[in-house]
């Protein structure tokens, strides 16, 4: 057994190994051609759908993330079980670790207020959530002055609020229509301000358009009673490898018993999402490779049974088993790495045609209540350039077993008589 192995391993390394099974998989051309077509365009159809999924699903994050989520926050404690403006931070202190400290990765961060209240219009009401922002430090984590539709953008401590265009449409105002925001404060008393539309908003998050009035920080604090104190802290980092460093160094230097989470732990749904479809990857390239090691080991075989007389002549003048079975191991591997070579060329040549998105504008409407653009940019990981490849080694060596085991066991007096 341990002579048989040994002259395996000698004989896969051997360059005429690999030249025999090179010339032995090419002896019928059409039988090689059907199985590399099938591998090809099986393995490319696949790299192409699951680049569609992975793109709409790190779109889908990167979404919540440039609307309003940010890679990080900052919150008091108790935030997590029970949100409102009673659970609050210290804006001196949470400003000087961010700001004062010189975070390594940490890109740009805005400071908010938080409540839930009513806006009024002469039209209507509706029920809202008030979002108070530093104009200036608040564009550089999200995209929300970009997605204004209508009006301009907010200036500091100026009584004006940017809506949603849903909920524009639902108070019946405009640009430069009065608006009436009523919320409760830290002391529990209803107050209220009136605000006139500086802009009208546009995202492709449902909940931003439907129920969110923004207004100056300033105007926020005074409204709901918050002094100097915060509701969160929005962070973005500067890339997302360095973003467990980043929410460890900040729950370092903050004040103990702040929560400092990620986008990941803020919604965690985004993040079973994402590990779904990896996961999902794994299982279907593993039955796209188990049918393939079907054709395959089918292919063996009968190339094979066509060669038993020359297989049979080899080992009567003296081809070790070992080197019987590594000339069939090496033919599989040949077969399939063509037909993976041929899968990425169709998977890649495939998203890239597809580089400029695909535009599903007409379920517009539905997308945006899931977080989902309208315009949907394949995306290929790296694990998918990886995963095929080994998983391809792996089902070749699997699918050649079978023929290699039939071909060790030809029995040379025999097989020599073989028609």
């Amino acid at each position: 057994m341990l002579p048989a192995v040994h002259d395996f391993f000698r004989s896969i390394l051997l360059a005429t190994t690999w030249r025999m099974a090179y010339r032995n998989v090419f002896r019928s051309p059409r039988r090689t051609f059907v199985v590399f077509a099938a591998v090809a365009i099986g393995l490319g159809g696949l790299m192409i759908t699951m680049a569609v999924n992975y793109g709409m699903v790190y779109q889908m994050v990167e979404l919540a993330i440039r609307s309003e989520l940010g890679h990080i926050q900052v919150h008091g404690p108790g935030w997590s079980a029970k949100p409102g403006v009673e659970i609050r931070v210290s804006e001196a202190e949470t400003l000087r670790v961010v700001d004062g400290m010189g975070l390594e990765g940490l890109r740009a961060f805005a400071p908010r207020v938080r409540g839930e209240g009513l806006a009024s219009s002469a039209r209507g009401n509706v029920g809202i959530s008030l979002v108070a922002i530093d104009p200036d430090r608040e564009a550089a984590v999200t995209t929300l002055r970009e997605s204004i539709i209508e009006g301009s953008y907010l200036e500091p401590d100026v009584p004006r609020a940017l809506v949603g265009y849903r909920l524009a449409k639902r108070l019946h105002v405009g640009v430069g229509d009065k608006i009436v925001v009523s919320a409760q404060d830290v002391a529990g008393d209803m107050t209220g301000e009136a605000f006139r539309v500086a802009g009208v908003f546009r995202t492709e998050a449902l909940e931003l358009d439907e129920r969110t009035v923004f207004i100056p920080l300033a105007r926020g604090k005074r409204l709901l009673g918050m002094g100097s104190e915060l509701s969160e802290l929005v962070i973005v980092a500067e890339d997302d490898d360095e973003l467990e460093a980043l929410r460890s160094s900040l729950a370092k230097r903050l004040p103990a018993g702040l929560e400092v989470r990620t986008w990941s732990e803020l919604r965690p749904l985004l993040r079973y999402m994402v590990d779904m479809f990896q996961q999902m990857g794994w299982v279907i390239y593993a039955a796209i490779f188990i049918a393939m090691a079907f054709g395959i080991a089918n292919v063996l075989l009968m190339s094979v049974y066509e060669r038993i007389r020359e297989i049979g002549i080899l080992m009567a003048i003296g081809m070790k088993p070992g080197r019987m079975v590594a000339t069939i191991v090496a033919e599989s591997l040949c077969l399939t790495l063509l037909g993976v070579v041929g899968g990425f060329a169709v998977g890649v040549g495939g998203v890239a045609l597809l580089s400029d998105g695909i535009d599903l504008s007409r379920w517009g409407e539905g997308l945006q209540s899931f977080g989902v653009s309208t315009t949907i940019v394949p995306v290929i990981p790296e694990s998918d350039l990886v995963i095929p490849v080994v998983v391809a080694v792996v089902t070749a060596l699997i699918a050649s077993l079978w023929p290699a085991l039939r071909a060790v066991r030809t029995r040379p007096a025999e097989a020599v008589r073989h028609v």
